[in-house]
């Protein structure tokens, strides 16, 4: 022969169908579809051995394959398909033969010789996929054809309600790998998007806790399970063997998929917002959903008609959110356009997959993949509107941190004013109690009256200390805290310190002793009203927690450190003790030895955090020892800067010469507050006063009159301490008076007063109650030194 004939033979297979013999020499490529001489038997649900139908060919009526890829539909019948397929050629050949669905349960394929079954290849889901000879998730038959032979073939399927297609491909080797390209690039594509937008928004889903993330990303999870269930992956890599899950694995991804993606749908375009009715179909589907998964858990009887079901309610849910889209146009509330694209996508691709599922349209590649390539562009969508929806809700989110900026700010404002207005209420009444009594006191001789006046003036002292301390923790809480700067005595300080505990000691019956084992210096520089309220609060917790005994205060070292002086002061007392396990905790907020310590013993709780506050400013430290029942041990050291005699220490012992004839007006609207500095005042000799009741009255005065120094109120009616100021510096008082010096008296003790204070050009602050002596020494120091820069507040 020669060699185009040899090549003829060697590649001529011819398909005999019962004596019918059909020459294929024009087939030269492969694959190629034997559908035409194919025939199929319907056997209902009757489930008849393959004996008994060889055994009786007239009893059962084979028909013709309408097409070359036959869709079944949805059924659990038993079909049995014969062909023939024959070898013409000199050599032996082997085919491949590709058919059925990778989830059809039964497709076995036997071979038949002179009517007995020499050979049976097993396939399906029913079986281990390790026994299957050819290891592939498609169900694959390898046959081999000896030279001029023939064997007829019987194949058996079986689903159990599933979709069954019935392609009948042949492929030689060649034709078979080629085959997987396509099925490699469409499914690649499409689970890389999948796994891709999966683990994209699972990190959003993290960072931003949005809820549309969590349900979007189990929705890609479900479809991923759903289409690898579908290939024959989940099964060829997951499962491997048949059992209960393989057999309901399909149904259950379709069912929570479906329900995944109507909820979804809900949470992203805010069904309910728009239309109730709409949501409550929503919620009628799912719970439709619901019930047919937990038939699909528990009743096994109704699989055949599970299938169709899920299909049907998937469907109807891709209509309402449809429906659900368009409603967002109507109401005005229009969805993303990217999600209308994704759905709109899903809706063609999930139709043309219902319709072929149903056998309504001609089964082909597209269509039997419609729902893959439907998927794989509604997440590609998806995922851009879900892009969209992490931009809108950071711009959300900026909005919202802009507001709640702006309500924390317009908060502030009002906590400020609320903390300036209860200063001012409770300090007004303050200064006056403190200020009759020191007056009282220094002009009366009886020492019965003496003693009374002393307890009020302790008792207003210790209210004072109660307001500071509630004052100075929102002053924590907000980093506002500092000290001042400033030349004082520390033995005056002492000495107000120690007459206060003592009084307090006396009252409760207890023994107070002060003691300095080395001698004070004269003069440092600091803030000595946060060193008396460091002091106070120390002693005052010895007190509280004191029931009987003593309390001590001693000042046990003063070491020199270059320009500063640390000073050491221990504090002990003969109290309740602390528990060793709370001595970590005792300076924080609102902590006490117990729960009911705040009943027994009184006070906020604040006193101890305040202190640790105000040392750490200092630079100081603080130490602790305690011993339950036998008491409390405070070491404090605090480091001061050292301080030379100044110039303002020469002409405070001049003060009534550098006084005389000075003019002070007094800016203020309270008749109480007024009789208190009319009563320092009064003890100044050689200067003059006069007093206004609010701005508008001072500008007047100052109009009609010279005046040396102003002592300004803040808070007044008409015109308050900041606009008089103003109006001073701007000359409405006349130019003689636009520098003159002005010192804040407020009780007021708030840090933006202060700075306020200063904007408008007073030149001092000093709070109430007031000090008679540090008011002398502020008067002094604004008629004789450089105006001082406000800084940190000082109650």
């Amino acid at each position: 022969m020669g060699k185009p004939l040899l090549t003829l033979l060697f590649l001529v297979n011819s398909i005999l169908v019962f004596g019918q013999k059909i020459e294929v020499n024009a087939i030269l490529t492969y694959p190629f579809s034997i559908h035409a001489q194919a025939e199929i038997l319907d056997m209902n649900r009757e489930d008849v051995e393959l004996e008994q139908i060889l055994a009786n060919p007239n009893s059962y009526q084979f028909t013709k394959l309408e097409n070359e890829n036959t869709n079944l539909g949805f059924t659990d019948h038993h079909y049995w398909v014969r062909f023939t397929l024959s070898n013409e050629s000199a050599v032996n050949k082997t085919f491949f033969l590709k058919t059925a669905r990778p989830i059809t349960d039964m497709a076995d394929l036997y071979e038949v010789h002179a009517g007995q079954v020499v050979a049976i290849t097993r396939n399906g889901d029913t079986y281990p996929f390790h026994s299957r000879k050819i290891a592939h998730r498609d169900l694959l038959y390898p046959i081999s054809l000896p030279p001029n032979s023939s064997s007829l073939f019987y194949l058996h399927l079986k689903s159990d309600g599933e979709v069954i297609n019935l392609p009948l491909a042949i492929h030689d080797s060649t034709s078979l790998v080629e085959s997987t390209f396509q099925d490699q690039l469409v499914f690649g594509v499409f689970y890389g998007i999948l796994l891709l937008a999966g683990i994209t928004y699972l990190f959003f889903l993290f960072g931003i806790k949005e809820k549309s993330f969590l349900l979007y990303v189990a929705y890609v999870i479900s479809i991923g399970l759903l289409h690898s269930s579908l290939d024959g992956y989940f099964y060829q890599y997951i499962l491997k063997t048949p059992g209960w899950f393989a057999d309901r694995s399909l149904l259950i991804f379709a069912t929570v998929s479906a329900i995944l993606l109507n909820r979804y749908n809900q949470v992203f375009i805010k069904v309910r917002s728009f239309s109730k009715g709409l949501d409550l179909a929503f919620i009628g589907i799912n719970i439709s959903l619901l019930v047919l998964l937990l038939g699909i858990v528990l009743v096994d009887e109704g699989r055949p008609f599970y299938y169709p079901l899920v299909n049907g309610l998937g469907f109807l849910g891709v209509i309402f959110i449809i429906i659900s889209i368009l409603m967002s146009y109507v109401k005005g509330k229009p969805v993303d356009p990217f999600f209308a694209l994704g759905i709109t996508s899903l809706t063609i691709g999930f139709i043309t997959f219902i319709l072929n599922n149903f056998s309504l349209i001609e089964n082909s590649f597209i269509t039997e993949n419609a729902s893959k390539l439907g998927t794989g562009l509604e997440i590609i969508f998806l995922s851009l509107s879900m892009a969209n929806r992490i931009r809108n809700l950071r711009n959300e989110k900026e909005k919202a941190q802009n507001l709640a900026l702006q309500r924390s700010e317009e908060s502030n404002e009002i906590k400020s004013f609320f903390l300036s207005n209860m200063s001012h209420e409770l300090r007004t009444p303050l200064n006056a109690i403190l200020g009759l009594s020191q007056s009282i006191m220094a002009e009366i001789s009886d020492e019965k009256i003496k003693e009374n006046l002393e307890v009020i003036k302790y008792s207003s002292v210790s209210l004072l200390s109660s307001i500071d301390d509630i004052l100075d923790y929102s002053k924590i809480e907000k980093g506002e805290l500092n000290l001042e700067r400033k030349p004082f005595d520390p033995q005056k300080t002492l000495t107000e310190i120690k007459a206060l505990a003592y009084q307090k000691a006396r009252d409760k019956g207890l023994l107070f002793s002060y003691e300095e084992e080395i001698e004070l210096p004269k003069r440092l520089i600091g803030d000595s009203i946060r060193f008396g309220q460091i002091m106070n609060n120390i002693l005052d917790n010895a007190i509280k927690f004191t029931p009987a005994g003593k309390v001590k205060l001693k000042v046990t070292g003063v070491q020199d450190e270059g320009e500063k002086q640390v000073i050491t002061f221990l504090i002990t007392d003969t109290g309740v003790g602390i528990n060793p396990k709370k001595l970590e905790r005792i300076f924080e907020s609102f902590i006490q030895e117990r729960i009911d310590d705040k009943r027994k013993f009184g006070g906020f709780g604040l006193g101890l955090c305040i202190v640790k506050s105000l040392t750490d400013l200092y630079g100081g430290s603080i130490a602790v020892e305690s011993q339950l029942g036998q008491g409390t041990s405070i070491e404090v050291k605090l480091p001061f800067i050292k301080a030379q005699e100044e110039t303002f220490d020469l002409i405070k012992k001049d003060s009534e010469a550098l006084l005389t004839g000075k003019s002070i007006l007094v800016v203020e609207d309270n008749p109480v507050n007024q009789l208190v500095l009319k009563s320092i005042l009064r003890k100044w000799k050689g200067i003059t006063y006069d007093f206004a009741g609010h701005g508008l009255e001072a500008l007047d005065k100052m109009n009609t009159q010279t005046f040396d120094l102003i002592l300004m109120d803040l808070q007044m009616p008409e015109m308050d301490g900041y606009e008089a100021t103003s109006a001073i510096r701007m000359g409405q008082a006349g130019a003689q008076h636009s520098n003159i010096p002005i010192i804040a008296v407020t009780a007021d003790t708030t840090e933006k007063s202060k700075i306020r204070a200063n904007n408008v050009g007073m030149d001092d602050y000093m709070t109430k109650p007031i000090d008679a002596e540090l008011l002398r020494e502020k008067v002094l120091k604004a008629f004789y030194l450089e105006k001082i820069e406000l800084g940190p507040i000082q109650p």
